[in-house]
């Protein structure tokens, strides 16, 4: 499920390096990724938290909110949120619909974030928030891989699915897909 990987120096990639955009580039060194039935789910490689971005910086933009994500992954994107005293939200809501990813990840980050985050084990096209409840960002990640045929429809599915518990002023939903087939111009 948690698995360490290495990327070792290849010369041949980094003679292609000129012509890729800086943040693709893949740094030798140990890393991490999240599998599930055979699937990588995602890594802490830089090209994953590049396109992330997008949802960092509107944090930062709604220090103090009510945040929502779909898919826990490592939990990079809700740990670098709850650790940054620049953008800590009062709460992050993740739904993540696996029991093991929840037990491997999500119980770390419990223990050390407490209020600051709420995790529901649950489907997040299934999932319905309580009453009343309002979310000033919404950041959908439950996807291995972006360029899935059935990505773009499932995105807008969440996306309305959602809408009414985007708060009515400055409220805001993206999704990793997006941002990473935007980041490599597809």
């Amino acid at each position: 499920m948690l698995e360490r990987f290495e990327v070792r120096e290849d010369p041949d990639y980094r003679a292609e390096l000129d012509e890729r955009p800086p943040w693709v580039r893949r740094e030798p060194g140990i890393y991490s990724q999240l599998r599930r039935d055979g699937v990588v789910y995602m890594t802490d490689l830089f090209d994953e938290w590049y396109t992330q971005r997008a949802f960092l910086e509107r944090a930062r933009l709604h220090p103090a909110g009510e945040h929502l994500v779909t898919g826990l992954g490592l939990g990079l994107v809700v740990e670098t949120l709850l650790q940054d005293p620049s953008c800590a939200p009062r709460r992050i809501t993740v739904v993540e619909r696996s029991a093991d990813v929840l037990r491997l990840v999500g119980d770390h980050l419990a223990a050390r974030y407490g209020a600051s985050l709420r995790l529901v084990e649950a489907d997040a096209f299934s999932w319905q928030p309580p009453q009343g409840e309002r979310f000033d960002l919404i950041w959908h990640d439950i996807w291995p891989d972006p360029r899935a045929p059935e990505v773009a429809r499932e995105i807008e599915l969440l996306e309305r699915r959602y809408a009414p518990f985007c708060a009515p002023q400055d409220g805001w939903q993206g999704s990793w897909p997006r941002e990473y087939r935007a980041a490599y111009g597809d």
